[in-house]
C-alpha cells in the first residue's frame, strides 16, 4: 500500500498485536463527550481552499514557499476527531501546538493505541548529529524535500556536510489543519534549509542512536488518551523514522524533546478510530466509510467496465526485492506445471525447483532435471496452496498462496508473479494490515479500503511492464505477511466487490494506524 506513506503499515503490523492487549475500554479513561457523527470541515479542498498561516516566514522575511500543489482530493479532508478542548490549527502557534501534543489527558477517537501521544528526548548535541545526518540522508535520498536559501528564493540543490556546518536552530515554520508539519526551518553558521512534506519531517528526525552518533538507546514512550501519563518503559528504541509528522518541539535545560501523537502519514482511515468507532460507539463500518471518506459511494467492483475477478501480484524474495535466486515451491495437492509446448505432472508433497541456467528457466521436479525453458511456465496445484519455500517475510516463513504461481526468466534471476482472485488475495492482505482483535466490523471497513486500494492499482496497471498489477510489499499492500484467520475471511465475505469510488473513479483509499487528534488533506501530506 502506498498510504499509506507506506512504510508506516509495516510499523504499524510489528505493533498492533503488543497495543489491542490492553483492550477497547479502561475504567479510568471514561469519555467525557459523544463521538460527533462527522468530523470533516470541508467537502472539497485543493491549494485554493485553504492557506497555510505563512506568519513565521513574513516574521523572519524569509520568502514564502508554495511547493504544496496538487493531490488534494474531495474525500480526503481535514478531520476533527478529538473531542476535548482544541480546535483546527488556523493559525500558526507553536505555543498552542506544543501544549497539544504534550497534553496526555485528551481524548479523541482511536485514542486506545500508545501513539496517540508520544515522546523522544534527545540532548543538543544528540538532536544536532540527528537533524545534520538526517539532512545528509534527505540529500540524496528525498532531494526534491531540501531547498536553500539563496537571496530571496528556496533552491533545491545537492550539498554536501560542508554546506550545512554548524546547526543553529531547528524551527517549524508551518502547519496543516491537522496540525501535521509541513514546513521546517534548519538555521546554520553557513546555510538556511527548507524541508517540506512529513515523511521528511519524520525521517529527519529518525530516533536512532546512529543518527544522534551516541552510544544511549534513544527510547520513544507513548500514552493512550486520557492516561495522563507517558509509558514508564518505551515502546520504541531506536527506529529510523518518527512515529508520524504530528509533532512540536521544545528545547528545555541542554535536552531537546519532540512531543508528537498519532502512527502514520494522517491522511484518510484512521485504524484505530475504525476500532474504536466500531467497538465502542456503534458505527457500523459503512459509518466509518462515510467518515473518513465523504463524498464517495459504495459500488460493486465486478459490475465496473474493464475489471476482471483475477490480479496478478508480484511476489518478493525474503530481503523485499522482487528477483528470486532460485525457487522451491511444493504442495500438499498434486502439481500441474505447464509452458511452451510442455506439460509435466508432480506428485503432492514433491519439491519444484527453478533456477536459472544460461538465460533459461531450469526446473527440476524430486530433485530430477525436467525441463529448460526460455518462456514463461505456469503452477498450479489441485490442493488449497501453493507453497514457497525458504522465503521469509516478516511474520511468516515458507508463505503459501491460492491461485497460480508463474515463474519467468528476468536476466539472472526467476520472477515469481501470483494470480488469483481478487477476494482471496484480500484475504492474505487483510491479516497483514489490520489485527483480528479489531473485530470483524473494523475489518469491514479495512476491507472496502483494501478492495478499493487493489482495484486503483489494477486499473492503473503501473506494474505493467513487469506483468503484474501490484506488489506484495508496502509499495502497494502488505500480502500474506500474516496467516488468514476467520474474521478476516468474514469481513471480506460480507463486502464481497464493495469499493468506494469517487466521480466514477476508485478512491484514494489512504489508511494508517493512529491519528493525533486530526486527520489532514491529501494536498498538504504529499
Amino acid at each position: 500500500m502506498k498510504i499509506v506513506n507506506k512504510m508506516n503499515i509495516l510499523m504499524t503490523i510489528l505493533l498492533v498485536i503488543f497495543m489491542v492487549s490492553c483492550g477497547t475500554t479502561d475504567s479510568n479513561r471514561s469519555r467525557p463527550t459523544p463521538i460527533p457523527s462527522t468530523g470533516t470541515i470541508s467537502t472539497k479542498t485543493s491549494p485554493a481552499d485553504y492557506d497555510l498561516d505563512y506568519s513565521y516566514f513574513k516574521d523572519n522575511n524569509l520568502p514564502i514557499p508554495n511547493f504544496f500543489r496538487g493531490n488534494s482530493q474531495e474525500y480526503l479532508v481535514p478531520i476533527k476527531d478529538v473531542l476535548d478542548g482544541y480546535d483546527f490549527f488556523d493559525k500558526y502557534d507553536e505555543a498552542k501546538a506544543l501544549q497539544f501534543y504534550k497534553d496526555t489527558t485528551v481524548r479523541g477517537v482511536g485514542d486506545n493505541s500508545f501513539y496517540w501521544r508520544w515522546k523522544v528526548t534527545f540532548t543538543d548535541a544528540e538532536f544536532n548529529s540527528t537533524v545534520t545526518n538526517g539532512l545528509l540522508f534527505l540529500s540524496k535520498n528525498r532531494s526534491r524535500d531540501i531547498y536553500m536559501l539563496s537571496g530571496k528564493n528556496w533552491v533545491n540543490k545537492s550539498f554536501s556536510r560542508n554546506d550545512i556546518g554548524e546547526i543553529k536552530d531547528v524551527e517549524i515554520a508551518a502547519r496543516g489543519k491537522s496540525g501535521i508539519v509541513t514546513y521546517i526551518v534548519i538555521t546554520t553558521n553557513t546555510n538556511t534549509f527548507l524541508l517540506l512534506r512529513e515523511i521528511s519531517v519524520r525521517r529527519l528526525f529518525a530516533p536512532n542512536k546512529s543518527s544522534a552518533n551516541t552510544s544511549r538507546d534513544i527510547n520513544i514512550y507513548g500514552a493512550k488518551g486520557g492516561q495522563g501519563k507517558y509509558s514508564d518503559s518505551p515502546f520504541r528504541t531506536n527506529v529510523s523514522i518518527l512515529p508520524s509528522g504530528y509533532c512540536a518541539i521544545e528545547k528545555n535545560n541542554g535536552n531537546v524533546t519532540i512531543y508528537g501523537g498519532g502512527n502514520g502519514h494522517g491522511v484518510g482511515m484512521s485504524q484505530y478510530a475504525a476500532f474504536d468507532l466500531t467497538a465502542n460507539n456503534n458505527y457500523t463500518y459503512k459509518d466509518v466509510l462515510h467518515r473518513y471518506y465523504p463524498n464517495t459511494k459504495l459500488v460493486n467492483m465486478y459490475k465496473l467496465e474493464g475489471v476482471t475477478k483475477n490480479i496478478r501480484v508480484g511476489i518478493s524474495n525474503s530481503g523485499g526485492g522482487l528477483s528470486h535466486n532460485a525457487v522451491n515451491l511444493s504442495s500438499t495437492g498434486k502439481i500441474t506445471i505447464v509452458g511452451n509446448g510442455f506439460k509435466i505432472d508432480v506428485p503432492v508433497n514433491t519439491n519444484v525447483n527453478a533456477k536459472i541456467v544460461s538465460g533459461k528457466l531450469n526446473i527440476a521436479v524430486g530433485g530430477k532435471h525436467r525441463v529448460a525453458t526460455a518462456n514463461p511456465v505456469t503452477i498450479t496445484t489441485s490442493g488449497k496452496f501453493i507453497v514457497l519455500n525458504d522465503v521469509k517475510k516478516s511474520h511468516t516463513r515458507n508463505p503459501s498462496y491460492r491461485g497460480k504461481i508463474e515463474l519467468k526468466a528476468s536476466g539472472s534471476a526467476v520472477r515469481v508473479i501470483n494470480e488469483l482472485y481478487i477476494e482471496d488475495y484480500l484475504k492474505q492482505v487483510l491479516p497483514s494490515e489490520m489485527p483480528k482483535t479489531f473485530g470483524v466490523e473494523a475489518l469491514k471497513a479495512q476491507a472496502v479500503a483494501a478492495r478499493t486500494y487493489a482495484l486503483s492499482d489494477f486499473l492503473k496497471y503501473r506494474y505493467k511492464n513487469e506483468g503484474f498489477h501490484v506488489k506484495d510489499t508496502v509499495e502497494s499492500q502488505v500480502y500474506n505477511n500474516q496467516l488468514e484467520n476467520d474474521e478476516s475471511d468474514q469481513a471480506i465475505d460480507d463486502t464481497i466487490g464493495e469499493v468506494l469510488i469517487n466521480n466514477e473513479k476508485p478512491a484514494d483509499a489512504k489508511y494508517f494506524s493512529t491519528s493525533s487528534g486530526f486527520i489532514e488533506a491529501a494536498n498538504y501530506v504529499w
